[in-house]
């Protein structure tokens, strides 16, 4: 069963991203798809906590490679699915 997420609060704004000088609504549109494609791709097992670090690093990750704008659905596909694969097996490695 899904745990209680919501990741419209985790969305950005233009106004967010005005480090990306003349491409602040693209950039906000492309991390806010990278957002929507980790909820679309959530597992029932996984965690508010395990979300939240997945949103987290995504964010950060933008903010420090905007070359991250320019990644087509497929490797933007393949970097969400790589990022969850880490976050949740980070959490496996501590449960143990």
């Amino acid at each position: 069963m899904f745990v209680e997420f919501d990741i419209h609060s985790y969305l950005v704004t233009k106004q967010d991203a005005v480090f990306f000088e003349e491409q602040e609504e693209e950039a906000a549109d492309r991390i806010n798809e990278m957002l929507h494609h980790i909820n679309a791709l959530r597992e029932d097992d996984d965690t508010t906590e395990q979300l939240e670090e997945m949103v987290r690093r995504t964010l950060y990750d933008w903010i420090e490679e905007p070359a991250l704008l320019d990644l087509s659905f497929d490797e933007m596909d393949d970097y969400v699915r790589n990022l969850m694969k880490v976050v949740r097996e980070q959490e496996e490695e501590w449960n143990e």
